[in-house]
């Protein structure tokens, strides 16, 4: 009896050492697992460069003069005078709003945003308000003038953003739907 306890007693102790060295294995790769996956997001997120600074201009870039004009005086006639907006990359971008409204509630800005986030920025835009001009603080918003009244302009410069199409809308509430165009930077 004796005998057969020294084996149970080995044979568990033995099978604990086993178990716990195989946790301890374990434990030890999902570390390194989770250290790679660490380090490779890292890597991935210094790959993807520097965000858009709107604010970072290059005094010898040439300058692009774009003048945008609203026009209507009604939900159903309002829209901007030109659809697509071009500038070459690397440029500064000068763009003048002019709203060329009568009637007061004729309010227009003009937003420049990330391709296909019309429809969240437009909503951030109403929680924003009338004393942020509808302009939401999110990441998806590059550039964006201040409200203009009927009969006013405004005035933005801007270093173009890196090559692609974006979209620019205005953010008055409502009017996001038929005041919208592409800004293609190439």
């Amino acid at each position: 009896m004796n005998k057969n306890l020294h084996l149970i007693l080995f044979v568990v102790t033995f099978g604990t050492t086993l178990i716990l060295s195989s946790c301890s294995s374990n434990q030890q790769s999902n570390e390194q697992a989770n250290k790679d996956t660490a380090s490779s997001q890292s890597s991935n997120l210094m790959e993807e460069g520097p965000a858009y600074d709107a604010n970072k201009i290059d005094p010898s870039a040439p300058v692009t003069e774009i003048t945008l004009k609203t026009t209507g005086n009604s939900m159903a006639e309002m829209k901007y005078d030109q659809s697509e907006l071009h500038v070459k990359e690397g440029s500064t971008v000068k763009l003048k709003l002019l709203n060329e409204a009568k009637d007061p509630s004729m309010q227009h800005n003009f937003i420049l945003i990330e391709p296909g986030s019309a429809d969240k920025v437009a909503t951030e835009g109403m929680k924003a308000g009338l004393d942020n001009s509808y302009v939401p603080k999110m990441k998806d918003v590059l550039v964006a003038t201040s409200l203009v009244g009927p009969g006013k302009k405004t005035e933005i410069i801007f270093p173009a953003p890196p090559k692609g199409t974006y979209d620019f809308i205005c953010t008055y509430p409502g009017h996001y739907k038929t005041m919208n165009g592409k800004f293609i930077v190439e």
